[in-house]
């Protein structure tokens, strides 16, 4: 992407990324050393973009009806390409490194039909245990856990038990976390993935047991953190509003008897949940963060 120009973080750009979208010029607002930056993603779009940017910082006329005009005020450039992005390997490396460790997990347990790989890749091995109290589960995650097995708090996310949960799967975490990664860097995305896998992952063992997978837990963290970020800092993720709906109602669902007689099977419903609230928190925190230093 094309750097635009820098402006004061104190400046609400929010009207103006909206109106950018009417024009279906494709951009990003991120932060940078207390400045917010305007990229765009066509070089052609740059000096019109700076051109319409110094009117709105300057004409306060233009910036009050900013909104009424935006069918008469369009670029010359109108970009024909789609304005929801595309995240590419090179740029979210991890991302389509994890979506090739899953869908190799999904042919190797035969969608999670069993075997030692599936053993090996759940969060706890409980053949021959009996762990049907919740202190007998905690007591075997921390036995797993003294013995340095520490994989098995992630490694249930790649587990997936039919075609369609993995694909729905991998293609939210490609079109959200790609996001992540590529506009706001991979120790970002990292760390909320570790937070929105290991504490979602627990959760759900505690409350139902091992038998579980996927990696909608982290799906649910991403879209907490997006819709966050997207609320306080407009432009910079692409997050479409009715997704949080869509998330919620079936988190709801989740809890009904709805899923078993519509033979989905049983959803893992602390995952979601905890990782819905990962997400929120880890953006909250973040956010809190980046205000107090540019106070």
């Amino acid at each position: 992407m094309v750097k635009v120009a820098e402006v004061n973080i104190d400046i609400d750009l929010s009207l103006f990324s909206r109106w950018l979208n009417s024009q279906r010029v494709l951009h990003r607002i991120s932060e940078e050393n207390g400045l917010q930056v305007i990229w765009v993603e066509d070089p052609q779009a740059d000096q019109p973009v700076k051109d319409a940017l110094e009117r709105y910082l300057s004409d306060q006329a233009f910036k009050a009806q900013l909104d009424s005009y935006s069918e008469q005020l369009t670029f010359s450039l109108r970009p024909a390409r789609s304005l929801m992005p595309r995240p590419k390997p090179a740029q979210a490396p991890i991302i389509f490194t994890f979506i090739g460790l899953a869908v190799l997990v999904a042919l190797l347990t035969g969608f999670g039909g069993g075997g030692p790989i599936l053993r090996t890749m759940m969060i706890v091995d409980p053949i021959g245990l009996d762990i049907s109290s919740l202190p007998a589960r905690l007591n075997l995650l921390l036995a797993t856990l003294g013995e340095w097995q520490v994989w098995r708090l992630i490694s249930p996310d790649f587990l997936h038990f039919s075609e369609m949960h993995l694909i729905f799967n991998m293609l939210m975490f490609w079109f959200l976390g790609g996001q992540i990664e590529g506009v706001q860097g991979r120790q970002r995305f990292i760390g909320l993935f570790l937070v929105c896998s290991i504490v979602p992952n627990i959760a759900q063992y505690l409350e139902a047991g091992p038998l579980f997978g996927g990696m909608s837990g982290v799906v649910y963290g991403l879209v907490g953190y997006c819709w966050l970020w997207c609320r306080m800092r407009p432009g910079e993720l692409m997050f479409p509003p009715a997704l949080m709906g869509i998330s919620l109602v079936w988190l709801i669902i989740g809890y009904t008897p709805l899923t078993e007689a519509l033979m989905i099977g049983r959803m893992a419903n602390s995952a979601h949940l905890f990782g819905l609230l990962m997400g929120l928190l880890y953006a909250y925190i973040l956010l809190s963060i980046s205000s107090r230093k540019t106070a």
